[in-house]
């Protein structure tokens, strides 16, 4: 059980030669998911938001333009160092022992993180534990073909094979959130996805039922 979450800590200081959060492909998958993430959360009056699982950031550049201040965790100093915002506002942490009291933030949130971890159910109550209204998860698909097929011949990403459209769900209401609602979105990749390819799966609809790269699920945290 520990080794995976080690072996996981050890690929991420290893491997960080993603896409800079500035890239056109990363700032059209950002924009497209920070639209769905207003359309989900706008009127809600977001004052605060952490996101676990922050890596170099380009996730939680873009959602500045939804709440600030937000602040960001990630377990790998090398994927950290990269990160954009200010390290004023970043923690080096395991995602479960966040470095932050009961009920700090109204939001907080992952981008495709829990399929890297071990016990996920472990980590949704954490980030429940420093919530104090939301708690927003995306994980890819392993109903999309191309993100099952990109599990199993990637060991660092096989995890996400378990992360059908209804599993989450099961997670987050086995975590105890409320008021949840599920969806399954997305057509294209932040870091695979050629650039010629994402200026056409960019003119496609947000929302695919059971087929799209991502699934997403909103709680609500009860008091």
């Amino acid at each position: 059980m520990a080794h995976f979450d080690e072996s996981q800590k050890e690929f991420w200081e290893e491997n960080t030669n993603l896409r800079p959060y500035d890239h056109p492909v990363v700032q059209a998958f950002a924009n497209q998911r920070v639209d769905f993430i207003r359309g989900l959360l706008g009127g809600a009056g977001i004052r605060s938001a952490l996101e676990v699982g922050c890596g170099d950031g380009f996730g939680t550049h873009y959602m500045r333009e939804l709440v600030q201040p937000i602040y960001g965790s990630d377990i790998s100093l090398a994927m950290l160092r990269g990160n954009p915002v200010g390290r004023q506002f970043l923690s080096q942490a395991d995602i479960y022992n966040l470095p932050y009291p009961a009920r700090t933030f109204d939001l907080v949130y992952c981008w495709e993180v829990l399929h890297h971890v071990r016990e996920p159910l472990r980590a949704i109550r954490e980030m429940m534990r420093v919530s104090r209204r939301f708690v927003l998860i995306f994980e890819p698909n392993s109903f999309n073909l191309p993100m099952a097929l990109f599990g199993l011949l990637m060991p660092s990403d096989i995890g996400l094979l378990r992360f059908t459209p209804w599993y989450l769900g099961r997670l987050l209401k086995k975590a105890g959130v409320g008021h949840l609602r599920t969806f399954t979105v997305g057509c294209l990749t932040p870091n695979r996805t050629p650039e010629a390819l994402a200026r056409i799966l960019i003119r496609l609809p947000y929302r695919w039922p059971v087929i799209g790269i991502t699934n997403a699920a909103l709680g609500e945290v009860e008091a």
